[in-house]
């Protein structure tokens, strides 16, 4: 038997998975949250879930990937579970430590196949969805890697300036070509910030 967990915003979805795998023998519920804190705050009592359906985006607007990464240490396989097929939110979960990503829709038997999969230990994601994190991003260049990763990472604008010894309009500047060059890979980007999951640590100091 696979106990799963539900994390989601919607307190409706909950009934409509349990509805939708009811006819599943081998899958069962074990608790719903709308959190990951209220999630394992309740792990002292309710039983121990082994795969935990987790929504991307929560009403407390926490970052998908960290709610990933802290899930995952608690030793659950997270299978990420949203209506969002956006590249940049698959990497960053699956880098995070989700064993797969599932777009919402009503088919049982897709979602029944997922949860089996990550419960064995294997990652699931559709043909498309690997297709698109095998997608490298647009290269960017040292100075580019570097602001992206001081601003990402919670800098301001001039605080990213005095770190790196430039001024503030250079910073601006450097931003804009990160999301020029996103907007010409066809994928546009609102949070610029983001994109620190896209990207490997700057090599060097950050000068």
């Amino acid at each position: 038997m696979i106990r799963i967990a539900v994390i989601d915003n919607d307190k409706l979805v909950p009934a409509g998975l349990r509805a939708l795998l009811a006819d599943t023998a081998d899958i069962t519920f074990t608790h719903t949250a709308t959190t990951v804190t209220d999630y394992l705050a309740a792990q002292s009592t309710d039983p121990a879930a082994d795969v935990v359906l987790l929504d991307l985006r929560l009403e407390d607007g926490t970052d998908p990937a960290a709610n990933v990464a802290t899930l995952h240490a608690t030793g659950v396989s997270v299978l990420v579970f949203s209506v969002h097929g956006d590249r940049r939110h698959i990497r960053a979960t699956i880098r995070a430590g989700a064993s797969g990503y599932l777009i919402k829709n009503d088919d049982a038997d897709k979602l029944a196949d997922a949860i089996r999969t990550v419960h064995n230990g294997q990652l699931a994601l559709t043909t498309e969805l690997m297709t698109l994190i095998n997608d490298d991003p647009p290269e960017l260049s040292r100075q580019e890697l570097q602001v992206l990763y001081l601003y990402g990472t919670g800098s301001t604008l001039a605080a990213t300036a005095r770190r790196l010894d430039i001024a503030i309009p250079t910073v601006r500047s450097y931003l804009d070509r990160i999301r020029a060059k996103w907007a010409a890979a066809d994928d546009p980007v609102d949070d610029i910030r983001s994109l620190i999951h896209e990207y490997p640590h700057p090599d060097g100091p950050l000068t």
